[in-house]
Order: C-alpha cells, then sequence, then structure tokens
C-alpha cells in the first residue's frame, strides 16, 4: 500500500512539473502586460473610452497609452476593437525582452482558477475554420488521431526490435551488418530520419506516376504512413540494442551450452529459452522507448502538419494563451499509463528468485 502511494505522490508531482513547465515560455515578456495603446477618431475621447473598459486609466492621452488590468493586456485590446470609433488597438512593446516571474505566476494562478472553478482547458483557433475550440472538446479527437498510428508504430517497434536482434544472433556475419546498421541509425539525428521517409514517400509517388502517399494533412485527411514508421522505427533502435545486449549474456550462460551441448540448434535456443529470460530487459527498456516514440510523434506531427497531441504543441498555427499546458499534462498521462502498463506486465512475466539464507 505504502508502495502504491509513493507512485501516486510521484505521479501528482510529475505532472505539476509538467504544467508548471509547459508555462515556462509565459516568464518571458516582450510587451507591457498592463498598458495597451488605442488610437481613436473624433467621435470617442479617451475619456469616454476609459469608461467603456472598466478598470483602464488613461496614462497618456496624447499617445493613446491606456492602463488595464495587470495581465488582461490582450483581453482589452481585443475588446477596444469592438469599440465604435476605435481605429487601433495594440500592445506596447518593451524596450528589450525581460523575465518576469510576477507574471509567470499570474499566468499559472489564472490557469489553475479556471481549471478548478470553471473547469476550462483553454482554447484555440482551427487554422481552417478560423473559430475558436475548447480544448475539452478537442483533446479526443486529438487522441483518437494520434493513436490511429501510434500505437500500431509502437507494437511494430517492439516485434521489429526483437525479430531483428534475435535475426543478429543467429550468425556473426549477419550479426556484424545489423549491427552496422544499427550504429548508423543510432548516429542519425531523428529529424534527418523523418525526413528521409517523407522524401521516400514523395519519390515513390513519382516513380508510380500517381497519388500513392499523403505528405501533409489536408482538411480532415491524416497522413498515416509517415508518422507510423517514425513511430516504429526510432524507438526499435534503442530497444534493439539493448537486446542484443541481453541476449549475448544470455548466449554465455551454462544453460545455453548444455542445451546446445544435447543437440538443440542456436536457433531453437534462442527462441525457445533466450527470448523468454530477456523479457526482463525489453520490460525495462521500455518505458524510454514509449518516450522515445512519443517525441518522434511530435516531430512527425509537426513535419506533416498533423493536428494531433504532438502537432499541437509545436505546430505554430495551434498554439494559444491558455491551452499548450493543457495538451503537456496529456501527453504526460498518456506515458505515465504506458509505464502502469509496463509495471504491470513486470509483475505478472518477470519471475523472481530470491536466495533463502540456512538456518
Amino acid at each position: 500500500m505504502k508502495s502504491i502511494g509513493r507512485w501516486l505522490l510521484l505521479g501528482v508531482i510529475t505532472l505539476i512539473g509538467i504544467f508548471l513547465l509547459s508555462n515556462i515560455r509565459q516568464m518571458f515578456l516582450s510587451v507591457q502586460p498592463d498598458q495597451i495603446k488605442v488610437t481613436v477618431n473624433a467621435s470617442i475621447s479617451m475619456q469616454k473610452l476609459s469608461e467603456m473598459l472598466p478598470g483602464s486609466r488613461i496614462l497618456n492621452e496624447k499617445n493613446g497609452l491606456l492602463e488595464v488590468p495587470y495581465g488582461k493586456y490582450f483581453e482589452y485590446q481585443g475588446t477596444a476593437m469592438t469599440i465604435k470609433g476605435v481605429l487601433r488597438s495594440s500592445v506596447v512593446p518593451l524596450d528589450a525582452p525581460i523575465i518576469s516571474w510576477r507574471y509567470y505566476t499570474y499566468t499559472v494562478k489564472a490557469q489553475v482558477k479556471n481549471l478548478f472553478l470553471r473547469g476550462d482547458l483553454g482554447k484555440y483557433r482551427d487554422p481552417y475554420t478560423r473559430k475558436e475550440v475548447t480544448i475539452a472538446h478537442a483533446i479526443p479527437q486529438m487522441l483518437l488521431k494520434t493513436c490511429t498510428y501510434f500505437i500500431p508504430g509502437l507494437v511494430l517497434a517492439i516485434m521489429l526490435s526483437t525479430l531483428v536482434a534475435l535475426w543478429a544472433s543467429v550468425t556473426k556475419r549477419i550479426g556484424a551488418v545489423l549491427d552496422g546498421i544499427h550504429a548508423l541509425l543510432v548516429g542519425l539525428p531523428d529529424f534527418f530520419l523523418i525526413v528521409l521517409i517523407q522524401l521516400g514517400a514523395i519519390y515513390a509517388t513519382k516513380f508510380v506516376g500517381h497519388y500513392v502517399l499523403l505528405i501533409v494533412q489536408v482538411g480532415n485527411r491524416t497522413p498515416f504512413l509517415i508518422p507510423f514508421l517514425t513511430i516504429a522505427l526510432i524507438p526499435s533502435v534503442t530497444m534493439y540494442g539493448t537486446l542484443r545486449v541481453a541476449i549475448k549474456r544470455e548466449l554465455g550462460q551454462d544453460y545455453v551450452v548444455t542445451a546446445l551441448a544435447k543437440g538443440l540448434t542456436r536457433r531453437e535456443v534462442l527462441f525457445s529459452h533466450v527470448l523468454r529470460n530477456v523479457m526482463e530487459d525489453m520490460l525495462a527498456i521500455l518505458p524510454k522507448a514509449t518516450t522515445l516514440a512519443l517525441a518522434s510523434m511530435a516531430v512527425a506531427e509537426a513535419i506533416c502538419g498533423i493536428g494531433g497531441l504532438g502537432g499541437f504543441i509545436i505546430l505554430p498555427t495551434y498554439q494559444g494563451i491558455s491551452s499548450m499546458s493543457s495538451i503537456c499534462v496529456v501527453l504526460g498521462l498518456v506515458a505515465m499509463a504506458f509505464h502502469i502498463l509496463y509495471a504491470l506486465l513486470r509483475k505478472h512475466f518477470v519471475v523472481r528468485t530470491e536466495e533463502v539464507a540456512g538456518v
């Protein structure tokens, strides 16, 4: 029971950390957080405008400067533009960007207040319809879109890395070739691999002479193959390296030597005995591989312009003032759900033995 309590506490602290870090950009200010600048025509005076914007006061009537409640400059700027007689409304830039803990604290408190008192996770503007969409309604669609290629890609990564690692252990020549390919892939940046996959899809389309693969998201049509291969390829490289080391370790054990001496082939030993004994190593690397898959998914969605969970965070067209932290927390929950699954699998499949001291 204490162990469960510690893990729950760690999960809560992790989510709080994700929430705080996802708002770190709010700490960097390039505009005055409590001022706006307006230009009006003869039909309205600055005094009248100030009265129509509750909580504001005139700082400089000649320059059209208004002081507004702290942190609400963006809201008041938009409201001012709806008032008849206002020709222009803009923020007031600072001479140089500054780091403001006050504004960071203000935005975090505002989000927490909206979340717990109103259940408001934030909003964003859809780049296609130009309408504001609430995150609470958009998250299920984003999650479903992401899972259509994330889960199959992760499953393929597990199967691919396991089979290739076993294949590399059949003969030294095959192992040397596959280890060389693995070393090459490890040295390449994830972004470069994704671009290569995308270029391959483009050249395949040119070679065939007609449309073959969807490269970027167009309306409701979402690319599948590019993010799917990206998620499958990058984590499998990490898992392959771990499994190769684990299999080499097991091949040096006494039970393998005995099995080979009794007439079993190397392939039979690998699939019947070694594979079962490297299960713990596989389950140990899976959390890291899943994190890599999530990062690869975000990059692939950004490159392909997909409005999934990862693409929402990276693509500027989807980013909103109050919605970034909500999506980051959801991604954190997805990663934690997989980690819980792996912990349950370890408990179920990994057999632990303990030595008992003689009395």
